[in-house]
């Protein structure tokens, strides 16, 4: 039977997450529901003090985040506390913790396809990418056999490492560094993806993190690029590794363009090479 104070809980997460740490009434929202989780935990410990570490995440009180989540998996330790810890700290950026604790929540519910996508979207994040080739494989069997659309990208990732002398921890050091220098802000990430770019000795790792609109881009690949020139890292790393941030509009021009890009594949014509010579002899010399 599901409690009502799980039912609220549900309610007060969907809230919490339309709030950002720059929100200008981000105080005000927060401790409404501070008050809330301070109560909640008279009826339901778990769920109160859950409650609490998502709202100091959000106050960036990393302290009292890791204290209010432990706190709640001390009193149960099930996947809903687990989980709800491991999307605390994905929210702070601490990834490879993150898929720690999401691992032990999908260990207590292995059928569960919603809480194995949460688990597959962080694991690229710890450059972990033979992680996300089990966590595939579990995938593939829970979806009748079907393969998932990145099956085959631990391959082209492992050979890319391997022509320039890496190791998937070279990968994962580097956006170890990346989470650290994020996680000092105040921001959050609003969403990530990796492409897979062709190259001709493999591929290029390039990661992207969008941030909202109201951030500057630049000031946190700034920040992002000053923690990697101080990275000890494998002097060909950067030969298979980049990275970007976006904000939410751009990154959103971009999906567009790629959408039309396949929509339009097929009718794309390459223009013919002796007209275009003849334009530019026709216009040379004119001032436009």
């Amino acid at each position: 039977m599901v409690l009502q104070t799980q039912v609220e809980f549900a309610q007060l997460c969907s809230e919490l997450g339309g709030v950002t740490r720059r929100d200008l009434t981000q105080g005000l929202k927060l401790s409404k529901y501070k008050k809330i989780a301070n109560s909640m935990i008279k009826k339901d410990p778990a769920s109160g003090y859950t409650l609490l570490g998502l709202a100091a995440c959000l106050e960036h009180d990393l302290a009292s985040m890791h204290a209010h989540h432990a706190r709640a998996i001390e009193i149960s330790e099930s996947c809903f506390t687990l989980m709800y810890y491991a999307i605390s700290l994905e929210k702070s950026c601490q990834w490879n913790e993150a898929v720690k604790y999401a691992l032990l929540a999908l260990d207590r519910q292995p059928e569960d396809g919603k809480l194995l996508n949460a688990v597959i979207s962080i694991a690229p994040l710890t450059g972990r990418f033979s992680l996300l080739k089990r966590l595939l494989s579990q995938w593939q069997v829970l979806n009748g056999g079907a393969p998932h659309p990145d099956q085959g990208h631990f391959g082209i990732v492992s050979a890319t490492l391997a022509a320039h002398g890496l190791l998937e921890k070279d990968l994962k050091s580097v956006l170890t560094a990346i989470g650290d220098a994020f996680c000092r802000t105040d921001a959050v990430l609003q969403q990530y993806r990796y492409d897979l770019v062709p190259q001709k000795d493999g591929s290029i790792i390039h990661f992207r993190f969008m941030l909202p609109d109201n951030l500057v881009a630049s000031y946190y690949e700034d920040l992002i690029a000053a923690e990697l020139d101080a990275l000890d890292c494998h002097p060909r790393t950067f030969d298979v590794f980049s990275f970007s941030v976006e904000n939410a509009a751009v990154w959103d021009l971009y999906e567009y363009m790629e959408k039309e890009l396949v929509q339009s594949a097929e009718t794309i014509r390459v223009p013919d090479p002796d007209k275009l010579k003849l334009i530019e002899e026709l216009v040379k010399g004119v001032e436009i």
